[in-house]
């Protein structure tokens, strides 16, 4: 296996450039992809943490494991948590169409998101990347 500051240093690379294209898309009409990167970016952070210490996660949803290991180190550990689990409730309603119950109407991503819940999740992001990306940065330094 490689060492974990490795792993670590490739997952902050990848949020680094999905945080970007979320950047790019906000503003535009393609919402539920700025959501889709935006959670993301924060789910490969979340990653690049937990291997630093020695974690592996396949998971998507990490909220609350990342609030179990990091509650000692980061100030507004609750605040982050919950920005990241806000992020990873989007889960595949960013990415596919839904049509599981025939008593609701087809959920179509692009269609069901709008300008503001896009800048919301970028806002989330963004207040979850500030703190992970600094706390990498030393840490990898």
């Amino acid at each position: 296996m490689h060492e974990p500051r490795d792993i670590a240093k490739a997952f902050l690379i990848e949020g680094e450039v999905d945080y970007k294209i979320a950047k790019l898309l906000s503003g535009s009409d393609f919402h539920s992809r700025t959501i889709y990167f935006a959670q993301q970016a924060v789910e490969k952070l979340v990653k690049a943490c937990l291997a630093l210490k020695g974690i592996f996660a396949t998971d998507h949803n990490l909220a609350s494991l990342f609030k179990a290991i990091y509650g000692g180190t980061f100030n507004d550990v609750e605040a982050l948590a919950r920005a990241i689990d806000t992020l990873e409730r989007h889960g595949a309603r960013v990415r596919f169409p839904l049509f599981n119950r025939p008593d609701l109407p087809i959920w179509i991503p692009s269609k069901g998101y709008t300008e503001e819940d896009a800048t919301r999740a970028l806002k989330g992001c963004e207040f979850v990347f500030r703190a992970l990306k600094a706390y990498l940065d030393k840490e990898l330094t």
